[in-house]
């Protein structure tokens, strides 16, 4: 046993120099590979934290919306008219613009325009867009709005437009009117 000679822990320079670059390799491996992930590991569980936070404030949330949605339908069956929809015939396609201006000094708004799209009008279709430009105040555009939810012939409103101009509102609506 005295033969055996004991090294006093030198580690010769080419070891020495292979475990450095072996840790620095490590290093920029761990860096370069596990870090990002371990980052956006991070934000996906924030995101899904949220995410569920979210969920159990709808859970919670849900039954008065429910109750909400009910209520809304009840209320609109109530305060809306709702007439039977049914088109009206292509020779009556001229007292339109007549329909429109009574309604609208029903509520005290100026008929600016009334004009049929001749070009929507064709032997195979079934309605009619007609352009309708109003001047009035907004209340009022809102109780003719609801007047013309009471023509049986409507079938929708494509476009509203509202402008303001010096001491009124100018009111632009592009209807679609159901043709027999």
């Amino acid at each position: 046993m005295k033969n055996i000679q004991t090294h006093s822990g030198k580690i010769p320079g080419r070891s020495a120099m292979y475990l450095l670059i072996c840790v620095v390799m490590l290093i920029i491996f761990y860096f370069a590979a596990i870090y990002p992930y371990q980052r956006s590991l991070g934000v996906i569980n924030v995101k899904t934290a949220q995410s569920l936070d979210r969920m159990r404030k709808q859970e919670v949330l849900l039954p008065l919306y429910e109750e909400m949605i009910k209520r809304g339908e009840d209320k609109v069956l109530e305060g809306l008219p709702l007439p039977e929809k049914k088109g009206f015939s292509r020779n009556e396609i001229y007292t339109v613009s007549s329909l429109f201006k009574k309604i609208a000094d029903k509520y005290d708004m100026v008929v600016v325009s009334v004009s049929p799209d001749v070009a929507t009008m064709t032997e195979e279709s079934n309605d009619i867009m007609v352009s309708i430009r109003l001047k009035g105040k907004l209340f009022d555009f809102r109780k003719f709005l609801v007047e013309l939810g009471e023509v049986p012939f409507l079938d929708r409103v494509e476009e509203i437009e509202i402008t303001q101009e010096t001491g009124y509102k100018e009111c632009y609506l592009k209807v679609w009117l159901a043709i027999e």
